[in-house]
């Protein structure tokens, strides 16, 4: 599911990543992992966008360094 258009709202932050294929359900599953920490949209192209509420920005960034470890996880500018 494509992302919705929330890139003004001011309590959002967004993060566009490029990501294996076979790794998008994996990030998915992580993400659901932490309550109400964000919410993934992908169409399918290995391009998603994670969306998580600007005071988590700290926390979000902080895991998706950690799992970049992991996993290919590609920052994309917008």
């Amino acid at each position: 599911m494509p992302a919705p258009d929330l890139s003004c709202d001011p309590a959002l932050t967004r993060r566009r990543l490029r990501v294996g294929s076979g790794d998008v359900v994996w990030l998915r599953s992580i993400l659901e992992g932490y309550d109400g920490l964000a919410a993934l949209y992908g169409d399918g192209s290995g391009v998603v966008t994670v969306m998580a509420p600007r005071e988590r920005e700290s926390e979000l960034d902080a895991l998706l360094a950690d799992l970049a470890h992991e996993v290919a996880l590609l920052p994309l500018d917008d």
